[in-house]
């Protein structure tokens, strides 16, 4: 009984966290730009323009070096956001496994596009080397 309550309670919170998502577009950010023309690079690639994915590579490697130079670390949190992007565009350049994870990919980055969400994020802020940080995911995403 006690278990089942438990997992009642997750289940609302995790209710309440969806209802609360709301649209976001924000054009008067460089960061939101660059989100946006990945994610637009991305759906090119899966539509069969094979260069979209060196694309969303490459804006992915200026990402990860824009926030380098603006925040002078790479282990500031929106830097570290930005490297683990790259490492999954770059993982996504092998053929067998391309297709689904840019799948993956498109869905993530629709979530940062569109409700400033990103489960990178969530992960990234949960790590050891974090803790010391203070993170508030809502401000680092676009």
């Amino acid at each position: 009984m006690a278990g089942l309550r438990k997992a009642n309670r997750v289940n609302t919170k995790f209710r309440n966290h969806i209802c609360k998502m709301k649209f976001i577009i924000e054009p008067k950010k460089i960061e939101w730009w660059f989100w946006t023309i990945t994610f637009v690079f991305i759906i090119a690639a899966l539509l069969g323009w094979s260069q979209g994915y060196y694309l969303v590579v490459l804006i992915s490697a200026i990402q990860v070096l824009f926030f380098w130079s603006r925040l002078r670390s790479l282990l500031a949190f929106d830097t570290q956001v930005r490297i683990a992007y790259f490492a999954f565009s770059l993982l996504g350049l092998i053929k067998t496994i391309q297709f689904p994870f840019y799948i993956l990919m498109l869905i993530g980055t629709f979530m940062v596009v569109a409700f400033n969400r990103c489960g990178i994020a969530l992960v990234l802020k949960r790590m050891p080397w974090n803790k010391q940080q203070v993170v508030k995911i809502q401000d680092n995403l676009s």
